[in-house]
């Protein structure tokens, strides 16, 4: 006994010694500005042992004497203090580099490394030197992964198509789901009523577990936008200014040379048999120059169309807020003025917007934040035939505007002088939200949301220049249409820590919108005196008066939750639940469900990583989920009557009623017109995706990497089924088929130099994705194609061509990507009529100088049972570069993007004056352009399809920034741009970058824009 109570001696000695070095340490954690800080951790350096702030951002925790407390909280930068006595009190400061990293998702906000979901955030700071455009989402080509943008249209005013990883939905909507601070905008909403200027950043949201939350909205993915928020402090007024001057980015292919255009115009028509033009006689009362006349410059005109009706337009963007804030009151208000100049004489856009966000802190627990936007914009719209015949003059004799014909209404500059095409519009957008800290980590917010918008649109065709107004001896049209969304939500927020290792954020809310349209439009006729044109109305014949209108209202209530869990910030779970219950469907289908499910592993954090020093974060995520499309129009499960005027012996009469029946415009009968079968059993789309990705931080957090892999399965895809004509309808909605999209994603971004006054910077993106018909339904029920060669079942889609005579060249086939070309292939150009007769060919398509089509079934007879897939739209990838740099207070950026592997549709490949000289002639036979044959009607076929590849510079852009420049003036940046600076392409029309059906309208140059601008701030 003695031994042992010797042997213990020393190990008593030790223990007291271990006890007397213990703390009992206490103290409180607080901000700059002296206010608690509720729910900071305190931590031992090195252990698990730590603490929590409690609402009074006091803590106390059991220590030893030398260890190491570290202070941390989201969005603030961390402390350590050494312990050496029994109090210390933290000052934690703001750290606005980690309070960007929160990002908003749907209902609350997410610090990016709990991320488990696919997310992709864009800073709008660094894209603010950029040309101003109508919808912000024109400035985001190539800079998310997954997210593909196409800007196809040129005029002013125009906005661009956008979807997110592939085309989900075939009738039903297409575009993501937009979302504004909390307020669900819309599917495709083009933000135009929002300044870009007073955005902060744009998140997308494109895999199921951070879209379903949004439901029947979300199969699209979801674009959450947040405005700018003013900074605790004194007032602060900014300014900006942007002048942008565009210039077409390539030549006009229009007709430089009369005499060459003359001779192969005659060469054209005597090889269909015709007699030739140009040689001095006059045809349906239009006087035809001979060649001789205009080499010899006997004819006096030549008209650079181009000259007359273009211009170099100059685009203005100014925009002014002022913005404060103290501790109960913030607010923002800002006005912009965009002024957007088309091309075309008399062709413009107008837009005036006004903001003001307020914030007030009406007490310690309760807050009331409002948004208001009020936008209005006018569009003057004009447009002409550039490409019309130089050597017809734009007035004639007497001073009036040329027409060749009574019939001639081409004349562009008597369309922009004697046309009235306007619109107007007005947007209102309303959001007010309370928000309520009932208890410490249980939140309520309350939001209401309104979105009002009206449009009118003015319209007078005169008796002469104009085919319509000539018809109906002028044409006035007014049309009116409003619209809105009420929004009311409310939900729960309760976050806690469990333990000292357990994080728990859940969320439960309510939703409820619903949702108008009226619209009204009058068409007047056989006007005695146009001189005020559709401002005296009345003027036009009423018995000839056509008066029509249209109303819709829909309504969506929804239920959801969401749970996030986190378990020793290592472990990531996400669940998400919404019930959705919609008007626009029947009875057995108003309510669907909408689950989804992610998981996370922050490997960094695990003990086996610790020694990869240059690894700083590496996270591994899974999810799936099913969210849903109800994107169609109101009472399609209802019985529905349509009406239609139709012109019968004389007179004007209304139609009422399902029936079809053909006629054409003006003479007895009427357009097929249906009223709408009903069907009941119309329910919701939904989408499944599975998404797997990793994350990676490397070498000091300068290098970083983000990798997706997904694959989304549509269901019951809303669709429009063809119906006999026996039936007296023309088609009805079915939920019918079924749509694949897989694909991966990444972005690599590096910090390639960063010192003291010089960084650069680049950031690599790449998407790819593969989209599929799986099914389109039974080939009796849904009276689908089927192809004779290969037993695919198809049908087609899209719009009409113009050279072509068919209804369309866009096909839906199972097992294809969707939109796919369908049509003839060719194997050169036939060189003798013995060739053409054998290939399979008869009439003039058998002649030497027609293009040689396979006999695919080698039947040898080529019709349409030779048709085949010809060309696929959908791009094999695309991918984008940025390159940036900073020395001291200059930076240049320079930005790249690229799509690859798609196919455009050239429609006009015959009529380029580019590439006639270059047909086929017996001198000159060649085995790529056929010979030019007045009247001729092609098939659709390859010879139409182009490389719609490019590579292009899309932007650069170079600045430099003064930092308190003056008194009174904080900060003053000047820089200029260009934008559409060059692009690498093999495409021979202006430009290959086309609509999403794959096709080449036409249209003119795409722009290449030079910007100046400025933004100072006082």
């Amino acid at each position: 006994m003695k031994k042992v109570f010797m042997c213990m001696i020393p190990l008593l000695i030790f223990a007291m010694g271990v006890f007397a070095q213990t703390i009992d340490l206490s103290g409180t954690v607080k901000d700059d500005k002296g206010e608690p800080i509720p729910g900071a951790s305190i931590l031992v350096k090195g252990t698990q042992n730590g603490a929590l702030s409690n609402v009074n951002g006091e803590f106390s925790i059991v220590v030893k004497k030398g260890q190491t407390l570290v202070c941390s909280f989201i969005g603030y930068v961390a402390e350590q203090a050494i312990v050496n006595q029994s109090r210390i009190n933290f000052v934690l400061r703001e750290d606005v580099a980690q309070l960007n990293e929160v990002v908003v998702v749907g209902y609350g906000g997410v610090k990016k490394g709990d991320l488990t979901g696919s997310v992709s955030t864009i800073k709008m700071d660094k894209l603010e030197d950029l040309p101003a455009n109508n919808s912000v989402f024109s400035s985001l080509q190539g800079r998310v992964a997954g997210l593909q943008i196409v800007n196809s249209g040129q005029g002013p005013g125009s906005n661009p198509a956008f979807i997110v990883r592939g085309i989900s939905s075939i009738n039903g909507t297409q575009s993501p789901l937009v979302v504004v601070d909390g307020f669900p905008l819309g599917e495709g909403a083009d933000l135009k009523q929002i300044n870009p200027a007073d955005i902060a950043d744009i998140v997308v949201l494109k895999d199921a577990s951070s879209t379903s939350i949004y439901g029947s909205r979300g199969a699209n993915g979801v674009i959450m936008v947040t405005t700018r928020k003013a900074g605790k402090g004194t007032t602060h007024i900014n300014f900006s200014h942007q002048t942008i001057i565009s210039q077409f980015s390539s030549k006009l292919n229009l007709w430089r040379d009369p005499v060459l255009m003359a001779q192969l115009d005659n060469e054209s028509r005597v090889n269909a048999g015709q007699l030739p033009l140009y040689v001095g006689r006059t045809d349906n009362g239009t006087y035809y120059p001979s060649v001789e006349e205009i080499s010899s410059g006997a004819w006096p005109y030549f008209t650079r169309w181009d000259d007359e009706i273009l211009r170099t337009p100059v685009t203005n963007n100014t925009s002014l807020s002022i913005s404060g804030a103290n501790d109960k009151l913030i607010y923002n208000l800002s006005v912009n003025y965009f002024d957007d100049r088309g091309t075309y004489i008399k062709d413009n856009y107008r837009k005036l917007s006004a903001k003001l966000d307020v914030d007030y802190k009406a007490f310690k627990n309760f807050s009331i934040r409002t948004s208001n936007i009020l936008s209005k914009n006018w569009r003057n719209a004009n447009s002409g035939d550039i490409g019309r015949n130089p050597l017809f003059p734009v007035y004639d004799e007497e001073g009036n505007y040329y027409q060749s014909s009574p019939t001639d209404y081409g004349n562009p500059i008597a369309l922009a002088n004697t046309v009235k095409n306007k619109n107007q519009g007005m947007d209102v957008l309303s959001s007010w939200l309370a928000t309520w800290e009932i208890i410490d980590g249980l939140t309520w917010k309350g939001q209401l949301n309104y979105k009002y918008g009206t449009t009118v649109n003015d319209l007078y065709n005169p008796k002469k220049y104009t085919e319509d107004g000539t018809f109906n001896n002028g044409h006035a049209y007014i049309g009116n249409w409003y619209g809105q969304d009420v929004i009311p939500e409310t939900y729960l927020t309760y976050d806690r820590m469990l333990g000292m290792h357990g994080h728990l954020t859940a969320m439960a809310g309510y939703s409820y919108k619903y949702s108008m349209e009226r619209s009204s439009a009058l068409d007047s006729y056989d006007f005695v005196n146009e001189s005020l044109g559709n401002e005296n109305i009345g003027a036009g014949n009423p018995q000839k008066n056509q008066v029509s209108n249209g109303f819709s209202e829909s309504e969506l209530v929804s239920y959801y939750g969401k749970i996030n869990f986190s378990w020793m910030d290592k472990y990531l779970l996400t669940a998400t639940f919404r019930s959705d219950g919609s008007s626009k469907f029947g009875d057995n289908n108003k309510w669907a469900s909408f689950p989804s499910g992610a998981l996370a592993w922050k490997l960094h954090n695990e003990k086996f990583m610790s020694n990869l020093k240059f690894i700083n974060e590496a996270k591994l995520r899974a999810s799936y989920g099913i969210s849903g499309n109800q994107g169609i129009a109101p009472y399609q499960t209802l019985s529905r009557y349509g009406n239609e005027k139709y012109y019968d012996n004389g007179a004007w009469n209304t139609a009422i009623g399902p029936g079809y029946v053909i006629g054409s415009y003006g003479s007895d009968g009427r357009y097929k017109y249906w009223g709408g079968i009903p069907n009941k059993d119309l329910k919701w789309e939904t989408t499944r995706q599975l998404n797997f990705g990793f994350d990676v931080t490397l070498l000091d957090n300068r290098i970083r990497l983000v990798f997706d892999w997904y694959k989304k399965h549509t269901f019951d895809l809303l669709r429009q089924r063809y119906l006999p004509l026996s039936s007296g309808y023309d088609k009805m909605w079915v939920n019918d088929g079924e749509v694949q999209n897989r694909g991966f994603e990444f972005t690599i971004d590096a910090d390639v130099v960063r010192t003291k006054d010089f960084s650069f910077n680049s950031t690599f993106i790449f998407s790819r994705n593969r989209s599929k018909v799986l099914s389109l339904g039974s080939v009796a029920s849904s009276g689908l194609n089927v192809d004779p060669n290969t037993g695919m079942q198809y049908e087609f889609t899209g719009a009409t061509l113009t050279e072509q005579p068919v209804g369309s060249v866009n096909i839906l086939a199972v097992g294809q990507p969707l939109n796919v070309f369908y049509g003839y292939k060719t194997n050169g150009i036939i060189q003798s009529n013995a060739e053409g007769i054998e290939a399979g060919m008869s009439g003039d398509e058998a002649k030497a100088g027609e293009l040689k089509y396979m006999d695919i079934n080698n039947d040898r007879v080529v019709d349409e049972k030779d048709r085949t897939i010809i060309g696929n739209p959908n791009p094999d990838f695309t991918a984008s570069l940025n390159l940036s740099f900073k020395y001291k207070k200059f930076d240049l950026s320079i930005f790249l993007n690229g799509v690859f592997g798609n196919d455009v549709l050239y429609q006009y490949g015959m009529t380029n004056p580019a590439t006639m000289p270059l047909r086929w002639t017996v001198d000159n036979p060649n085995n790529e352009y056929p010979s030019l044959r007045q009247n001729r009607t092609p098939k659709v076929s390859d010879w139409f399809v182009r490389d719609g590849s490019f590579v292009r510079i899309q932007d650069i852009n170079f600045g430099y920034t003064f930092d308190h420049l003056c008194k009174g003036v904080s900060s003053l940046r000047l820089y200029g741009s260009i934008n559409n600076l060059y692009t690498f392409t093999s495409f021979d029309g202006y430009d290959p970058e086309v609509g999403l059906d794959g096709i080449y309208w036409g249209g003119y140059p795409r722009f290449r824009k030079f910007t100046l601008g400025m933004n100072i701030t006082f």
